[in-house]
């Protein structure tokens, strides 16, 4: 080995020697506590809700409803057409996709609404992270609100106006839950996971 070669060795040497002992030394003179600098959980006054993990289609309940139609005005056959000018069989042919996308459809019916865009999604504070699988069946169609603090079920309202088209296909869907990420609580509520 030449002279240069070795100097050159005994100077990279010194230098990863002198960084170890740097490193060992910040770490056992670190004095910071590992305590969290952020408030202790979620304050008696907000609801606890979990954002995370985003759970399977498996595990996710949805009532499926037709908001495309009104109510029926006449009283005489209210009783047998409850529901007018509704695009027919939309919640059956949106449960069946969702069935085989394989989540649970509980409820599947017409909901006199007259809603105009194309999904509207209602949950409570247990089904959070539930609605945002949800929702990214949906891609670029649904209404962002429909939380409700005061709903106790574990179910998703999926109400389906005249402007649904069709769900996303699985590529959509999974780059849809990537761009949404973790949902964030809603207002009134905290990440009960924090």
């Amino acid at each position: 080995m030449s002279l240069a070669r070795a100097r050159a060795v005994a100077i990279v040497g010194f230098l990863v020697v002198a960084t170890l002992v740097v490193v060992v030394m910040a770490v056992i003179k670190d004095h910071q506590s590992s305590a969290s600098y952020a408030p202790d959980g979620c304050p008696p006054s907000l609801v606890k809700v979990h954002v995370w993990p985003l759970p399977r289609t498996d595990q996710i309940k949805v009532n499926v409803y037709n908001g495309t139609g009104e109510p029926n005005p006449d009283p005489k056959s209210a009783k047998r057409t409850p529901v007018i000018n509704s695009i027919p069989g939309l919640a059956g042919q949106v449960a069946d996709d969702l069935r085989n996308r394989g989540f649970i459809v509980s409820k599947v019916e017409e909901h006199p609404e007259k809603y105009a865009a194309a999904a509207k999604l209602r949950y409570g504070p247990r089904t959070v992270a539930a609605a945002s699988v949800v929702r990214a069946q949906f891609v670029g169609q649904d209404d962002p609100g429909g939380f409700d603090l005061k709903r106790a079920d574990d179910t998703v309202d999926v109400v389906l106006g005249g402007s649904f088209k069709e769900l996303g296909s699985k590529t959509e869907v999974n780059q849809k839950i990537a761009q949404l990420g973790n949902p964030s609580p809603p207002p009134g509520t905290c990440d009960a996971d924090k």
